[in-house]
């Protein structure tokens, strides 16, 4: 029984690693090119994302992490029917539901913080495409 070892030599070896590289380099392309056609076409069917409602729904956890005895919770309920309705394209009820919002606020609905809520109707205000949409806007009640 004869055993034969093949011994590469430095340009062989580089040469297996040069080619392994670009075997690897091509299939992540085709990987990546593969995963952004099905993303997008996954995208394509999902609603438009609500950008300033997510902004204000951090807001809303920042301040209730800050104000724990305050209930947050109806003003992001009143996001989530906003969301719905931007993903059905149904502008009447995103305007009334944002203009309760507001108003909310404006009354600290449900025990919520004073300082808290007119930080929070000051920041929704920059953040809200309020024009677009013609949501009422109340100013918000200082010095509760």
């Amino acid at each position: 029984m004869t055993v034969a070892w093949t011994v590469m030599d430095s340009k062989e070896t580089d040469m297996t690693r040069t080619t392994l590289f670009t075997k690897s380099s091509i299939v992540a392309f085709v990987v990546s090119c593969a995963s952004v056609l099905l993303t997008g076409g996954v995208l394509a069917l999902t609603p438009p994302q609500c950008t300033w409602c997510d902004t204000i729904s951090d807001a809303l956890i920042f301040y209730q992490d800050n104000y724990p005895t305050s209930n947050f919770e109806p003003y992001q309920d009143t996001l989530i029917v906003v969301r719905r309705a931007m993903g059905s394209d149904d502008q009447q009820t995103v305007t009334s539901e944002m203009s309760k919002f507001f108003q909310m606020l404006r009354n600290r609905s449900y025990g919520i913080n004073g300082a808290a809520a007119d930080e929070l109707h000051n920041f929704a205000l920059m953040v809200t495409p309020i024009q677009e949409y013609g949501i009422s806007a109340p100013p918000p009640v200082t010095g509760q």
